[in-house]
């Protein structure tokens, strides 16, 4: 306990002080710097043997639980009903194209580290096929250009990009049982059994956000604001308790999904004038309490080895996971932004960041993916961010795009 202890010290520490360093000056989320300790950790082998105990893997746990609640708050379902058509087309695009390309370099060129199976290959590719928004959001804003089409485009791509990540994690806990070895399969439940459950989650969650509405106007007219803001509180705390709890005690992958739910449920039950003030708190609980944990967990599972015996496992996957966005946004966009910042908002987009790491270590925690492809995938992120991020910052302040 004592070493736990140590470690929690260690990593806010560093969370606060590299971490600032980090955001301040390469526009890199802080929690990040979570993630560089834990490989960190992991090359120097200390702190191995609390990283591994039931109570640092609970922590992680929670953080990644709270990480995946707040991608369900933090989706505005009236806003992506209103997404243009631009959106729709350059999302669909670049995702598809990517996940297309992606899960044929996994197949062809590296089929052991996915089972040799074109369904992980695909999940896995589409996976790094994920946008990493809430690193854009902050240059954007740095540099006044959020409310320009260039700015509302990539805010809208990364917002409806919210929604493939989640049919992404949707997919992968149904599929699971069947694509997991025959050996590793005696404890997962039947897949039809698992598909049943999933869509009784999805149903409940709907008919929760439909009656979102009265639910708030009963909130509003019975009740005084300061029994509303410990009422929402334990809303909030219920939901994610009873769907985290549902899924898990049926299969316990099902508990991501179920904090996925809750989320989109709880955003639409609370009233608006308390959304704020609940997001701050729920925000700082996820993102500062809890989600350095995860990310440490993630970094200490980075094989260093996998930089020298699989050099070309890390520079095919930058490839295709920076070149087809690209491609694609190129053709989608450059009559409406012009050939240079079609491409440049393609860079941007190939930013990857905390729902891709998720999904990624769940298909490395389900033992479906190998430790190789998992350290090559984490390995691509850490070095394409700073490198997408300075570029894209860069000519972002020589000229305001249109």
């Amino acid at each position: 306990m004592e070493n736990i202890i140590l470690l929690g010290l260690l990593i806010y520490s560093v969370s606060l002080s590299f971490g600032y360093l980090l955001q301040r000056y390469l526009r890199i989320p802080w929690m990040f710097s979570a993630l560089l300790l834990g490989f960190a950790l992991s090359m120097s082998g200390s702190f191995l043997e609390p990283i591994k105990s039931e109570s640092f893997q609970l922590l992680s746990t929670l953080g990644m639980f709270i990480l995946l609640f707040l991608i369900g708050f933090n989706l505005d379902l009236g806003k992506i009903k209103r997404l243009g058509k631009y959106v729709l087309l350059g999302t669909v695009c670049i995702i598809a194209l990517e996940g297309f390309f992606g899960s044929l370099l996994l197949y062809f060129v590296f089929p052991t580290h996915v089972n040799n199976s074109y369904t992980i290959a695909l999940i896995t590719a589409l996976s790094f096929a994920t946008v990493g928004e809430a690193i854009l959001v902050p240059i954007l804003a740095e540099f006044n250009v959020v409310n320009t089409t260039f700015g509302q485009l990539t805010l809208g791509i990364g917002t409806f990009d919210d929604i493939i990540e989640v049919l992404v994690l949707l997919a992968m806990i149904a599929l699971l049982p069947t694509l997991l070895p025959q050996s590793q399969n005696y404890h997962l439940p039947n897949t039809m059994a698992a598909l049943s459950m999933l869509t009784f989650m999805v149903l409940l969650a709907s008919i929760m956000v439909k009656v979102g509405g009265r639910f708030r106007h009963l909130l509003d007219k019975h009740l005084n604001k300061a029994y509303k803001t410990s009422t929402c509180q334990l809303l909030i705390l219920f939901l994610f308790s009873f769907f985290v709890a549902m899924g898990g005690l049926f299969f316990e992958s099902l508990a991501t999904v179920g904090a996925i739910l809750s989320g989109i449920v709880a955003r639409q039950l609370l009233p608006k004038e308390l959304f704020s003030q609940n997001e701050k708190a729920i925000n700082f609980l996820g993102y500062v309490c809890l989600s350095p944990f995860f990310f440490l967990n993630v970094g200490s599972n980075v094989s260093l080895g996998s930089l020298f015996v699989y050099p070309l496992m890390i520079i095919l996957i930058s490839l295709v996971a920076t070149s087809t966005k690209l491609f694609a946004s190129y053709i989608v966009f450059q009559k409406l932004l012009q050939a240079k910042y079609s491409l440049l908002l393609g860079l941007g987009l190939s930013v990857r960041f905390s729902t891709s790491l998720i999904v990624q270590y769940i298909l490395l925690d389900s033992g479906v993916i190998s430790s190789s492809l998992y350290s090559a995938l984490v390995l691509t992120a850490l070095l394409l961010t700073p490198i997408i991020a300075g570029v894209y910052s860069w000519f972002l302040s020589s000229k305001r795009p249109p």
